[in-house]
């Protein structure tokens, strides 16, 4: 009877212990909580429509990149001086591709790459990379952001759209935190950057992987107006 008794109160405690966990994940934020109070505009909107982030982000972007032990860029900043730089991809059906380099500026860039099943059309490599990038392979990535400004764009408000892929830029460093989210692109500054980081893994590309082909492509409504709106080029910092 005792011994029955205790073993009901083991699995209680381990339940108990379970659910503490789970809860605490789920409550915890992972991105800036700045952005569900903010005010930005909808790349789906003609009609300058603004507001603020969702919180629904929370579930959809972050239980993935925590899935595969993604750190928040938010909340575990880079060594100071440091700047850390991530594509995250998130497909309709399938679990996402990450891609981050940390200490893009400095001495030794690294890569950190992670990829699921269907992601990839040829299984070939491992599902996780760590290297070290030499200066030759993250040059053009510097380049491309001094050129675009494109972690210069503001988050986009809007979370739906025609075609269920999200592109998500993100950057922690001396600049601050960037969170550049855009729904459905095939071509603009944050579809480039993320298929240049992409490259650096070697990896083909998949049934919904970056680069999308024809998949997707903008197309113009009867009124001329392109879907999805094309980023506009940030001004100059001054």
């Amino acid at each position: 009877m005792h011994r029955g008794m205790g073993i009901v109160l083991v699995l209680g405690m381990i339940i108990a212990a379970l659910f503490a966990a789970w809860t605490s994940e789920s409550r915890s934020p992972y991105f800036d909580p700045a952005l569900y109070k903010g005010s930005y505009p909808c790349t789906l909107d003609y009609d300058g429509t603004r507001g603020a982030i969702d919180t629904s982000v929370e579930d959809w972007f972050a239980k993935p990149l925590r899935r595969v032990s993604e750190p928040s860029l938010y909340f575990s900043k880079p060594p100071a001086g440091t700047t850390t730089l991530r594509f995250t991809f998130l497909p309709a059906f399938v679990e996402p591709v990450v891609v981050r380099i940390d200490d893009l500026y400095g001495e030794q860039p690294r890569l950190t790459a992670t990829r699921v099943v269907d992601q990839v059309i040829v299984r070939e490599g491992p599902d996780h990379i760590t290297r070290d990038l030499a200066k030759a392979e993250v040059e053009p990535i510097i380049a491309f952001l001094a050129s675009s400004r494109v972690l210069n764009l503001p988050p986009d408000s809007c979370l739906s759209g025609i075609d269920g892929v999200v592109f998500l830029i993100e950057a922690n460093g001396p600049g601050g935190y960037r969170f550049i989210n855009r729904w459905g692109v095939s071509d603009g500054p944050v579809y480039d950057l993320g298929n240049m980081m992409f490259d650096l893994t070697g990896w083909s590309n998949g049934r919904q992987g970056p680069d999308r082909g024809e998949l997707g492509r903008p197309y113009t409504d009867s009124d001329g107006r392109r879907w999805p709106r094309p980023d506009p080029v940030p001004a100059p910092e001054i």
